[in-house]
C-alpha cells in the first residue's frame, strides 16, 4: 500500500514544486519581466529558493503530528527544489548579470560581501543534494543526520543574504527572518551544544 502510494503521489508532488519554474519562464516568454528581465529572474529564483528552504525546515515540525506524517515523505523533494532554485539563482547571476565575467565577478565580492553568505548557502544546499540519495544514507549511516543538520547553517545564510543586501524595503528580509528564526527554535533540540548544555541544566536541577 505505502509503494503504491509513494509512485501514484511523487510524481504529482515533483511537479507541483517545478511549478515556480513553470510561471517563470512564460512569464519571461510574454514579456512580463522586460525591460529587466534579469533583475526578476535572480529576485524570483531567490525568493522561491527560500521558501523551499523554509518549508524543509517547515516539514519535521509538521511531521510530529500523527496527521500529517506522510509530509516526511517529501522531505528530499522539497530539499531538492531548495537546491534547484539556489542553482539557478546563481546561474542567472553568473550568466545575465556578471556574464561570465571572472573581473566582474572579483569586484562584486569585494563590493558585495553579502554574495558570500548566499554562495555558502549554495554550497551546503549541493552537498545535502548529493547526499540525499537512499545509498548516501546507508554509506554515511549515523554521520548522514549530522551533515542535514547544516541545513540550518544554510537557513541562517540566507536570513543573512537578505538582510545584508537590503536597500530601503525590508519586508521580505523580516518576514523571511521571523519565519526561519521560528522553525530554528522549534528544533533546538536538534543541535548537539543545545542538547548538551540542556543535559547539563537537568541534572543539575535533578541535584537539588
Amino acid at each position: 500500500m505505502a509503494v503504491f502510494w509513494d509512485r501514484r503521489e511523487k510524481p504529482y508532488v515533483l511537479v507541483l514544486f517545478f511549478l515556480p519554474l513553470v510561471w517563470m519562464v512564460s512569464s519571461l516568454l510574454l514579456g512580463r519581466y522586460f525591460p529587466d528581465p534579469g533583475k526578476a529572474l535572480m529576485n524570483l529564483s531567490g525568493i522561491w529558493a527560500s521558501i523551499f528552504v523554509v518549508a524543509v525546515l517547515l516539514l519535521s515540525p509538521v511531521a510530529r503530528f500523527k496527521s500529517f506524517r506522510v509530509v516526511s515523505r517529501y522531505r528530499r523533494f522539497v530539499g531538492l527544489s531548495a537546491f534547484f532554485y539556489s542553482i539557478l539563482h546563481l546561474i542567472v547571476y553568473l550568466v545575465l548579470f556578471a556574464g561570465l565575467s571572472l573581473s566582474w565577478i572579483v569586484s562584486d565580492l569585494i563590493e558585495k560581501p553579502y554574495i558570500y553568505a548566499g554562495v555558502l548557502a549554495v554550497i551546503i544546499l549541493s552537498a545535502l543534494a548529493i547526499t540525499s540519495t537512499k545509498q548516501m544514507m546507508k554509506r554515511m549511516g549515523k554521520n548522514w543526520k549530522r551533515v542535514h543538520r547544516l541545513v540550518y547553517l544554510a537557513s541562517i545564510c540566507v536570513v543573512a543574504h537578505l538582510w545584508w543586501q537590503v536597500k530601503s524595503d525590508i519586508t521580505i528580509a523580516i518576514w523571511f527572518s521571523i519565519l526561519i528564526v521560528s522553525l530554528l527554535l522549534l528544533r533546538m533540540d536538534q543541535i548537539p551544544l543545545y542538547k548538551s548544555i540542556l543535559k547539563k541544566y537537568r541534572e543539575s536541577a535533578c541535584a537539588k
